[in-house]
């Protein structure tokens, strides 16, 4: 009986300390792939800052420069800037 107890014991630790933290991630990270909107400014999971140009389902075209853009995967985009 008592290894039973452990074992329910350490799901529960496992769950609350691995999968709920990891769920909360990904929906904030959905909620802001569904938040980007063109001119936004945003970082890449590289580190690269660049203001939006276009916008589609799964490809951004970012400007870094003046003049200077390129296309970046959607779900490569870590977070908005705050300006």
């Amino acid at each position: 009986m008592l290894p039973l107890i452990w074992m329910i014991v350490m799901l529960g630790a496992f769950y609350a300390l691995l999968v709920r933290p990891q769920r909360r991630n990904m929906a904030a990270h959905q909620a802001l792939m569904a938040d980007l909107h063109e001119g936004d400014e945003v970082m890449t999971m590289g580190g690269i800052f660049g203001r939006i140009q276009t916008l589609d389902d799964q490809v951004i075209e970012l400007e870094v420069s003046p003049g200077t853009s390129f296309r970046v995967a959607r779900s490569a985009i870590s977070r908005k800037v705050e300006n």
